[in-house]
């Protein structure tokens, strides 16, 4: 285990997200504000790449591929 140091606003803001989110622990709030950064950030470079329609249906079948090996 680490152990953090933040002000008073951010530690009132965790724990109003942590009730918000349900969330079992402040580790579960980080990790959910990690994976929606990570979504986030995703979806703006998918914004900025232009493909014509070839190359869309190739990265579709790409990330589909992609998401039956997660599940």
């Amino acid at each position: 285990m680490k152990t953090i140091a933040v002000d008073e606003e951010t530690w009132n803001a965790i724990k109003k997200l942590k009730t918000k989110l349900d969330a079992r622990s402040y580790d579960e709030v980080l990790r959910i504000l990690i994976e929606t950064w990570h979504s986030t950030n995703l979806n703006r470079k998918l914004d900025e790449i232009s493909l014509d329609d070839e190359e869309g249906e190739t990265a579709l079948k790409i990330l589909k591929q992609l998401k039956e090996k997660e599940d």
